[in-house]
Formats: structure tokens, sequence, C-alpha cells
């Protein structure tokens, strides 16, 4: 198989906060709305037991919400200082992206790995980066400065005909 763009991306801080702020403003909207939704949802379950002398149920019910409001709320924060401070991000972990015509190499200090260009959830270009969403969280993050074979234009031609419906322009 005939190697078509090769890039080098440097992981650290900035380049993990930029992406976050990216994240933020795709999905935080929609991530606060289920959770407001949800929580409304509990509220009037718990009232409806409490009104009711349902007062078990209704403390369950109110121990849930505590629960699913810590975890929407607290966990992403925790989540995010873990990754800040993990190996990758302090230690300006470099993965090598070697894209082919049927998928993607990533090489980096864990080993390799090949992904098929099917298996991105998105795919989002901004005015510096290309993120590949693997997952609903986790994206690899390419800098359009790193191309040591092809050029970000050409590459962004690329991976538009490869991830038709999942690409998008910011």
């Amino acid at each position: 198989m005939e190697k078509l763009f090769e890039n080098k991306t440097e992981y650290n801080q900035d380049v993990y906060l930029e992406f976050l702020r990216f994240h933020s403003k795709k999905y935080n909207f929609g991530y606060y709305a289920y959770t407001v939704l949800w929580a409304f949802l509990f509220l009037l379950c718990i009232i409806i037991c409490f009104d009711t002398n349902m007062r078990i149920q209704g403390v369950l019910i109110t121990i849930m919400l505590i629960a699913f409001l810590a975890y929407r709320i607290i966990y992403p924060q925790i989540t995010v200082k873990k990754e800040l401070s993990s190996e990758k991000i302090t230690s300006k972990n470099v993965n090598t992206f070697e894209f082919y015509d049927k998928d993607i190499k990533i090489i980096n200090q864990n080993g390799s790995f090949i992904y098929k260009y099917f298996s991105f959830r998105r795919v989002f270009e901004t005015d510096t980066y290309f993120y590949l969403y693997v997952t609903k969280e986790n994206a690899f993050i390419i800098s359009k400065k790193a191309f040591s074979l092809g050029t970000a234009e050409d590459f962004s031609k690329f991976i538009k005909s490869k991830c038709k419906l999942k690409y998008k322009a910011c």
C-alpha cells in the first residue's frame, strides 16, 4: 500500500485545551440540555412520590438524582484533570499518522494502531486542526502544520471524500 499522507502531531497541554474548547463549543449545549431534561423528570417523580405518600421511593429517587447530577457534572471535570496530568500530555507525546487509501495507521510510544475510515464517528476541520472522533468524547488531533508528506489542503479533500457524511468544516 502506498502512503498518501504523513503527519507528526505533538500532543501537549495547549493542544489538548484547544481541543476541549472546540469540543465544548460543539457538544456542551446538547450535553447540558440532556442533563436538565433528566433532572426535571427526576424532580417530577420526586414530587409525585412525596405527594402520594411514597416517601421511601421519593428518597431513593432523590438519591438517584444526586448520583446522576454528580456523574454528569463532576465526572467530566475529574476526567479532564486526569487527562491533563496523564503521560500523553505531560511528556509531549508525538503521534505519527500515516494515511493510506483504505485506513490510517497511528504510531506512538504505546505501539501502532490501524483504523478504517468508516470507524470514525465525526471528522471536523478547523483553521489549525483536524479532529477525527473515534468515540463521542475522544478524537485524534491532527495539526495542519505537521504534514511531512502531502499538504493540509490535499488532506482536507482526501478526508472529505473518505468520510463524506461525517465530515464538517468549522
